[in-house]
């Protein structure tokens, strides 16, 4: 998969996630995370930046959502007042 491609599905699961959390929850969205037998992809909401991961080694999910979560308040902080 090129990475256009992997960004425009990213992009779609990230305004579906967006919508479903806003009209039930009336919240911004966090993340999104998508779980398969055999992999993952997390969409990380970092303000007006998004951060996407995918990885095939299921035991690492929880480390890899630390790590994004951590990235995107540093970059959040970052970009907040540009």
């Amino acid at each position: 998969m090129d990475g256009d491609q992997f960004c425009g599905l990213a992009s779609a699961l990230l305004m579906t996630g967006r919508s479903t959390i806003q009209t039930l929850f009336q919240e911004d969205l966090s993340e999104v995370i998508v779980r398969a037998e055999n992999g993952y992809i997390i969409i990380t909401n970092a303000g007006r930046l998004v951060i996407v991961c995918a990885g095939t080694i299921i035991d690492t999910l929880m480390k890899s959502v630390k790590v994004m979560r951590i990235a995107a308040k540093n970059l959040y902080k970052i970009f907040e007042n540009r």
